[in-house]
C-alpha cells in the first residue's frame, strides 16, 4: 500500500485532535492531488514528529484534518553544520538542496575575502534558500527540516562558535591540506556534532584558513582534485555520512 502524501507544518498548526493546513499546500492537495475529505496525509512538525491525518475538510481557504496516529522519529547523530562561501550565480540553491538531501542540520552562508558575491536582499536570499530546504527536506523524507542561518563575515561566525568542544568535530578542508579526511574521521568516532568550512569559489585566503586552524579546526584534503565550491558540500556531507551513519 502505497504511503499517503506527506507535507510539513509548524507545531502552531496543531489543535488538540487537529490539525489546520493552510497556504501554498492548500493548492497543491485539492488542485494537484484532488484529495477530498477521507483521505489520508502524513505531516511532519519538522522536529521529528510525524502525525498520520484524515482530511475532514477541503475549502479554498485550508484544510482540516483529524490526527489519527503518530510516530517520533529522531534526527540523526553528529547533527552537521557547515559554513559555505557564497559562491556565484544560483550555487547556493544547489548546495542547499543536496546539503538536504545528505543530511544537513545548519547551514550559514558566509561573506569570505575572495567571494565576489553582493550581498543584497539578505532576508529574500534566506527565505529562497530556506524555501528549497523545505522542499528538499519533503522529497528526502526527513523527519526535520535544516536551518538556513542569517549571512555572517566569516571571522564573526567563528568567534560565534566559541572553545572547541570534546564532542564536536571542525573540518577545515582547504587545497593546502595535506591530512586525509579519513584519517580525522577515525581519530574522532562517536562525534555529536560536526562543522566544517566551505570556501567559495576563490577558497579560503591563508589568513581564513590560519584563523580556523586557531579556532581548532583540522585542515584536510579532499583528495588530490580541486573541486568546484558546490560539489565540496556535496562531497564531505557524503564522506560524513559513510563513515558515521
Amino acid at each position: 500500500m502505497p504511503r499517503p502524501p506527506r507535507f510539513f507544518i509548524s507545531p502552531d498548526q496543531i489543535s488538540g485532535p487537529r490539525i489546520a493546513i493552510a497556504g501554498e499546500d492548500v493548492r497543491h492537495i485539492a488542485t494537484v492531488l484532488r484529495m477530498q475529505a477521507g483521505g489520508e496525509l502524513l505531516l511532519c512538525d519538522g522536529e521529528g514528529t510525524e502525525y498520520t491525518v484524515k482530511i475532514t475538510r477541503v475549502e479554498r481557504s485550508g484544510i482540516t484534518t483529524e490526527i489519527t496516529g503518530q510516530s517520533k522519529r529522531e534526527p540523526r547523530s553528529p547533527r552537521i553544520t557547515f559554513g559555505q562561501g557564497l559562491p556565484k550565480s544560483d550555487k547556493m540553491d544547489l548546495i542547499v538542496q543536496k546539503a538536504t538531501e545528505l543530511g544537513a542540520a545548519g547551514i550559514v552562508p558566509l561573506v569570505t575575502e575572495r567571494a565576489v558575491v553582493k550581498v543584497r536582499d539578505e532576508e529574500k536570499r534566506i527565505a529562497r534558500w530556506q524555501k528549497i530546504a523545505r522542499e528538499a527536506a519533503m522529497q528526502s523524507n526527513r523527519p526535520d527540516i535544516p536551518k538556513v542561518f542569517p549571512i555572517r563575515r566569516f571571522d564573526d561566525y567563528l568567534r560565534t562558535l566559541g572553545p572547541p568542544q570534546a564532542e564536536t568535530l571542525l573540518i577545515l578542508p582547504w587545497e593546502e591540506g595535506t591530512e586525509p579526511i579519513k584519517n580525522v574521521f577515525t581519530r574522532n568516532p562517536g562525534m555529536q556534532n560536526i562543522i566544517f568550512l566551505i570556501g567559495p569559489e576563490g577558497g579560503f585566503s591563508a589568513a581564513e584558513a590560519e584563523s580556523a586552524k586557531i579556532r581548532g579546526f583540522h585542515p584536510v584534503s579532499l583528495g588530490p582534485n580541486i573541486l568546484r565550491t558546490e560539489t565540496a558540500a556535496i562531497a564531505v556531507l557524503s564522506m560524513i555520512g559513510y563513515e558515521y551513519f
